[in-house]
């Protein structure tokens, strides 16, 4: 960047006496009095945006740390523009951790990097509290894209002491809705799909630092870049999406996944209130558990052993014991939940050491981490992330901690249910779709007896089970029923079948033919599926999210996975669709009408709520209605609703 220097008299004391700060004021202002007679490179685009070019076709980063510089490298933004957004903070946790910098990009060429906390012996001039946040809240007033915005929502959000910013787009949805398949990591994005290579973070950043240390001139290298580089992709992606899908594809894009962003950042910032006293006792239970099971195993085998401890537990099983095993391996024998469940019926220490292993992984994997979680919070509340990318299907996928793999099906996992609670004055409301692929199923495949079904009310379980197995057999084999109906939608196959039921292939693969046989339309959908899958290399959801699948170069084995994966997609994706519509629906409901009611979790296809506890009821039913009116299609959508104290009593 070359400019006539003002200041050059003085320029050799300035630098002898490393007066930094007083140099890049003096900079700035000379590059912005150059701006103002130095046309911008896209006049035509944005209009005037009265900044300095850069020349560099890699892009170019450019440090704001006055006040005067970012009032008015803010103001000459025109109203119309695009702005790429990007935070750095002194971690990922936006309770505990706090902003450091932000950086912006309004042409995907420069990126502008504005520091306010960056902390260490000699920091130079940085930027102040008050005039950030006026700087941010004016960004935000334009068309804000970012990568994974959602993080730096959260931080943002708290800076500013609001609840909610809107924003426009983020190029990470963006390249999973593209490719669900690929990585989203910016880094790999702009390598892939611009052919530049990045700064890395590592690089950045010396090991156990955090980014308040960085030095601000390296800071903004690396802060800046991330903003031009988010502007370029959001620019190509837009192009992949529309070429890949059209209209329909960016609409689903701007109308359900960017909005649902915002809906997950304001579930993500609730929380969800935890009795500890609950999961206390409990712990003490299990711990009980966990020593009586170990006890009685070590003397039903024997000897005294690390039961956590595979490569000793695979000793005592097969060497010791005696017991039937696999192919030994380099790191011993394999004793998965596989091998054991196969050898249950040899020797009595199999029904203890599963046992051993459900209450060690409640112990370690749920009950303490919950429980340091919530004493971590002064209202005892604890936080999980939802991943919106986390899924080929679209499904929701829950991290620190995953909420959504809470054992449901165990006595124990309903346990640790019963500790997730309302406050005082307050009630859960959960709301779970009724078999809502089997619905979704009936509306695609048209078939007349589904359809008839599920029109008229029936359920659809017995109506299965009595075409399969007789009237008189029905209600005994209504279960089996159940199985063959969710697993022919998961693409299982007689041998899956057979073991899950515990029958013969044979009496397997007759169930099916005679499934297929009672709803004839749903084998040809099931095919058509697969046909267009590898005809087209995709197959679209309700919504018309589509999931790529490479057929052409795939071995035997993945092109049999494909298949099935290409027929889940469609019902998994498209209830996936149905409940991100309702909840982006309840959630301008809420806010628009100033509801006393936070939604606070999804698990799968169940929405939880807490709410003031007397409009519990109402709140409920009007809940009840968003969701099962979301959309129309050819059979009713249902739900089943529960209120009550903790999330135990919400089945």
């Amino acid at each position: 960047m070359h400019f006539d220097n003002p200041f050059l008299p003085i320029y050799d004391d300035l630098v002898h006496y490393e007066m930094n700060a007083v140099l890049r004021t003096l900079k700035a202002k000379a590059l912005f009095e150059e701006s103002q007679s130095t046309p911008s490179p896209r006049v035509a685009e944005t209009r005037s945006l009265d900044l300095p070019k850069c020349e560099n076709t890699e892009g170019c980063t450019m440090l704001i740390d006055t006040d005067e510089a970012l009032e008015r490298i803010i103001a000459s933004i025109p109203q119309d523009a695009l702005v790429a957004f990007d935070t750095e903070t002194t971690g990922l946790d936006p309770i505990k951790d706090h902003l450091v910098g932000f950086s912006f990009s309004i042409d995907g060429k420069t990126g502008y990097y504005v520091p306010l906390a960056h902390s260490y012996l000699g920091v130079g001039a940085q930027v102040t509290q008050e005039r950030a946040k006026k700087a941010i809240k004016a960004i935000f007033e334009h068309r804000v894209i970012g990568h994974n915005i959602k993080f730096d929502l959260h931080f943002v959000t708290r800076f500013l002491g609001v609840d909610r910013l809107n924003i426009h787009a983020d190029s990470m949805v963006m390249a999973w809705l593209t490719d669900s398949a690929r990585s989203l990591a910016m880094d790999n994005l702009s390598s892939s799909l611009l052919h530049h290579e990045m700064i890395h973070f590592k690089d950045t950043v010396k090991k156990g630092e955090n980014f308040a240390s960085v030095a601000i001139e390296d800071a903004c290298k690396y802060a800046g870049e991330d903003a031009y580089i988010t502007y370029r992709l959001y620019e190509v992606l837009r192009e992949q999406l529309l070429l890949k899908g059209g209209k329909d594809a960016l609409d689903e894009a701007f109308n359900v996944e960017f909005p649902f962003t915002l809906t997950l950042l304001g579930m993500e910032r609730e929380g969800i209130a935890v009795d500890t006293a609950v999961l206390e006792q409990f712990k003490k239970e299990v711990a009980n558990e966990i020593a009586t099971l170990t006890e009685q195993i070590h003397s039903a085998c024997g000897t005294v052993f690390n039961l956590n401890s595979t490569k000793q537990l695979g000793v005592v099983l097969f060497e010791t014991l005696g017991l039937a095993h696999g192919k030994k391996t380099k790191t011993g024998y394999s004793t998965d939940e596989q091998v054991l469940e196969g050898l249950k019926d040899e020797h009595p220490v199999i029904a203890m050491l599963l046992q051993y292993r459900e209450y060690h992984k409640l112990y370690s994997t749920y009950i303490e981490p919950l429980i340091a979680l919530a004493q971590n919070d002064p209202t005892s509340r604890i936080y999980t992330s939802f991943v919106q990318t986390g899924t080929a299907t679209g499904r929701l996928s829950s991290k620190n901690p995953n909420l959504q793999n809470i054992p449901v099906k165990t006595a124990l996992g309903m346990r640790i249910r019963e500790a997730f609670v309302a406050p005082k004055g307050k009630k859960l409301i959960g709301i779970d779709y009724s078999q809502i692929e089997l619905r979704l199923l009936a509306h695609f495949s048209e078939d007349s007896v589904l359809v008839n079904a599920f029109n008229e009310g029936h359920d659809i379980h017995m109506q299965t089970a009595i075409a399969l197995f007789g009237a008189e057999d029905a209600q005994r084999k209504r279960n089996i029923a159940k199985t063959v109906n969710f697993g022919l939608l998961y693409g299982m196959g007689q041998k899956k079948l057979s073991d899950t039921l515990g029958i013969t292939t044979k009496e397997a693969k007759e169930i099916i033919e005679r499934y297929f046989e009672t709803f004839p339309s749903v084998k040809g959908y099931f095919s058509g599926i697969v046909e267009q899958a590898k005809e087209m290399g995709y197959v679209e959801t309700l919504l018309h999210r589509r999931r790529y699948f490479d057929f052409a170069s795939a071995t035997p084995m993945l092109k049999a996975a494909y298949e099935r994966e290409s027929v889940n997609t469609v019902f998994q994706g498209s209830a996936s669709d149905l409940i991100k519509l309702s909840m982006n629906k309840i959630d301008a409901m809420i806010r628009t009408e100033g509801m006393r009611a936070k939604m606070l979790l999804q698990i799968h296809d169940e929405l939880i709520f807490e709410v003031d506890e007397d409009v519990a009821e109402e709140y409920a039913a009007r809940f009840v209605d968003a969701m099962e009116h979301i959309l129309e299609l050819r059979v009713p959508l249902k739900t089943s609703m529960h209120v009550g104290n903790h999330w135990g009593e919400l089945k």
